[in-house]
């Protein structure tokens, strides 16, 4: 019987080609065992304050047979699937949360795209031609990188990021000419424009034209294709990879301009030398944990890869080793990812596109992957090469002074990083030059990159304990009755902030205060709420119609449904309940339902909300205002019922005679069709942002269906991209069959 066949892997000569793989997986586990056999779970920033809770509530939805296009319950009603951060168009999101708990799905959807991204890499490597050694120790940069571990507190960044090196190994094929090369990059290009973050996947495309440049102007045409060849193999790839993600792109793009999406441009600042000191310093800004921390997301702010990595670059630089990886590239990203340098300004003004890119760290994702790749390529050489006492003298004297400038820049800043990993670290690089076996400099590489990476990474590893999502926060006891809740100015104001004496205390109070989006994780509605597609003209109603007067503010209050108002308010009509909990809460006791008739309509085409002044002010209970001067006048009043509410279908009664203006403080956003009895009719937009409909004498019924066009042919498209990849998979296997 012949023995199987082994390559040389991570763990020894003749060690099975899968060891590699399956050592990555093992520290995968290792570094989440809370997560995956405690108690722990994913807290820190977005993860629990944003994707959490919508998550949770887009799986409700799904399992109830429906695909989640509209969220009733966010800011009166906003796109759902169409929201890229939702990700349901991202094979993974849906079926992890069909078949476990949300919970379990959450935590499963962080911990598979860690092990993804590592396992992403070694592919990657190994395609490449490096060693078995090289490739895990690059699997080891990139995957505990801050930046990618720091990923799991914006889920949908570390999925995207995991398929960086999945891409670039499609790419490599298309540059060898594999005749698989259009199926695997158009598929792992649509899964990661899928994923949720398409600022990173704009950002791949251009490293991708740059790495097949610099491949082309090395090589020429000494290939196996020529270069138009690729080119159209690279854009139809392209094409399919964007027809597979039009059921969620045609929407978003139907819906941009109307939603307040490109204004979190202004929420970001750029990254200057002292987020570039963590490159030595990981946290000489601050660690997240400690009091006085206030910079920007960390994932987007990091650029630690471990000391040992910087000494493998400075020493591949001078040896003048990188043949694989290009330098110049890795200069540009470091270039790109510094805003200080301004060069963003720049590429705003000539690349389409570019304005998207709101934070210079976005390149860091692509910075870390080439630095992950240039690294392994320079370990290669460097372990080869080290018998020379040149190569031992140049590599002690790069890691003192790496390890010296790393420890002063700690100390003048105080950073938090545990000196026994910096000290061990530094022990285990000198040593390296004095094995004299291959194995065990390997070994004192991948020991050295591992202290030095692993004590920052597991100190951001951000975690609490489950019942934080498990057990509902005590507020919702006093919320008995249905209504939306609503969030003071001064009260959002702190909770962009969490405050408390400890991360526990402080996430505990957050969710104990509901702040947003807290309450839909919980089957409430709230108002406003923090969702990259909110309708733009909504936000007259959240805030600029309380500037005016408390006469008005009470009677929006009333208008939008608010049935609980949270924070500090001068409102004597509203009821005060439970004065013992952490944030003052109101009761609005005459808020309107969300369907009621008017008696009067009036014109009004001001879309800058000056109207809302007290001058002039609508009695909301009575009045309107209608965009169409044809529904200008006075209208009977009927008794209205909401029938049926689903999560993208309303259907109305409305009791009663004569001609009537139904209102609603629903938002109408494109995409919503109206049905009167048997017969399709326009929906009327009532408040410049609100949903209504004109019933004539003898109608009493009326549906609102959420039907966008640019969903069923986004849909269409995905389809048949799936049908294309489909039978690109199943052609080897007829063309098999029927040679025999």
């Amino acid at each position: 019987m012949r023995r199987p066949q082994t390559k040389m892997g991570p763990l020894g000569k003749g060690a099975p080609a899968w060891a590699g793989p399956l050592v990555l997986g093992l520290l995968v586990v290792f570094f989440y065992w809370d997560v995956i056999f405690g108690h722990s779970i994913f807290v820190f920033v977005d993860a629990s304050r944003f994707f959490y809770p919508l998550w949770k509530w887009g799986s409700a939805v799904l399992k109830q047979g429906w695909i989640p296009l509209w969220n009733p319950d966010a800011q009166f009603g906003t796109p759902y699937f169409a929201d890229p951060q939702m990700a349901y168009a991202y094979p993974p999101v849906p079926l992890l949360y069909c078949v476990l708990s949300p919970l379990n799905a959450f935590a499963a959807l962080i911990i598979l795209h860690h092990f993804w991204a590592l396992l992403g890499f070694w592919a990657f490597a190994r395609r490449e031609g490096f060693s078995t050694k090289a490739s895990f120790l690059g699997s080891l940069i990139f995957g505990f990188s801050l930046h990618v571990v720091c990923s799991s507190w914006t889920p949908v960044a570390l999925l995207t990021i995991s398929w960086i090196p999945w891409v670039f190994l499609a790419v490599g094929k298309l540059w060898r000419g594999e005749k698989n090369a259009f199926l695997f990059l158009s598929l792992f290009w649509a899964m990661q424009l899928a994923a949720g973050y398409p600022v990173l996947v704009y950002l791949t495309v251009l490293a991708v034209g740059l790495e097949l440049l610099w491949k082309f102007f090395q090589q020429g045409e000494n290939t196996p294709m020529g270069f138009g060849s690729r080119l159209k193999i690279l854009v139809g790839a392209g094409g399919v990879a964007l027809a597979y993600n039009l059921s969620w792109g045609l929407p978003f793009a139907q819906l941009l301009k109307l939603s307040n999406y490109q204004n979190g441009a202004g929420r970001f600042q750029d990254l200057g030398w002292m987020d570039f000191g963590t490159l030595l310093s990981p946290f000489d800004q601050g660690h997240p944990l400690l009091p006085g921390y206030h910079g920007p997301h960390y994932w987007v702010s990091t650029y630690f890869v471990g000391l040992p990595t910087l000494c493998l670059l400075v020493w591949g630089g001078l040896r003048l080793v990188y043949k694989k990886a290009s330098w110049g590239i890795f200069l540009l990203l470091l270039v790109l990812s510094l805003g200080v340098l301004g060069l963003d300004g720049v590429l705003r003004a000539f690349l389409p596109g570019y304005s998207l890119v709101i934070h210079s760290g976005y390149w860091l994702a692509l910075l870390v992957f080439w630095t992950a790749w240039m690294a392994a390529e320079s370990a290669e050489s460097f372990v080869e090469k080290f018998p020379a006492l040149e190569n031992r003298m140049l590599w002690e004297g790069t890691v003192t002074l790496t390890f010296l400038a790393a420890f002063l820049l700690s100390s003048f800043t105080g950073a938090f990083f545990p000196p026994w990993a910096l000290g061990l670290s530094l022990l285990a690089a000198l040593a390296t030059p004095f094995f004299q076996k291959k194995g065990a400099r390997w070994g004192g590489l991948t020991l050295a990159t591992v202290l030095s990476l692993g004590a920052a990474a597991h100190s951001v590893n951000i975690l609490l304990d489950k019942s934080y999502y498990e057990a509902p926060p005590s507020t919702l006891a006093l919320l008995a009755k249905p209504g939306r809740l609503f969030f003071t100015p001064p009260l959002l104001k702190e909770a962009v902030m969490l405050q408390g004496n400890d991360m526990e205390q402080a996430y505990s109070a957050a969710k104990e205060k509901l702040y947003p989006n807290w309450p839909l994780g919980y089957g409430k509605e709230e108002a406003p709420v923090y969702n990259t597609l909110q309708l733009k003209s909504s936000f007259d109603w959240t805030f600029k119609a309380f500037q005016f007067s408390a006469r008005h503010s009470r009677q929006v209050l009333d208008y939008l449904s608010i049935r609980y108002l949270f924070g500090k308010n001068d409102f004597t009509d509203l009821k005060k309940i439970a004065p013992e909990a952490l944030v003052p809460i109101s009761e609005n006791p005459a808020a309107f339902p969300k369907w009621y008739s008017v008696k009067e309509a009036a014109f009004c085409l001001d879309a800058n909300g000056e109207w809302l002044r007290e001058e002039g002010a609508l009695d909301y209970r009575n009045q309107c205002l209608v965009g169409d001067c044809s529904k200008v006048g006075r209208y009977q009043t009927r008794q209205v019922m909401t029938a049926s509410c689903k999560p993208d279908e309303v259907e109305v009664n409305a009791k009663g005679t004569g001609r009537a203006l139904i209102v609603s403080s629903e938002t109408a956003y494109p995409g919503w069709k109206l049905r009167v009895g048997d017969h399709d009719r326009d929906m009327e937009t009532v408040n410049h942002s609100f949903r209504g409909v004109v019933l004539n004498d003898g109608e009493t019924r009326a549906s609102f269906t959420f039907e966008p066009l640019t969903f069923r042919l986004g849909l269409f498209l995905a389809l048949l991209a799936c049908a294309l990849w489909s039978g690109l998979l199943l052609r080897p296997l007829f063309t098999r069959r029927g040679r025999e």
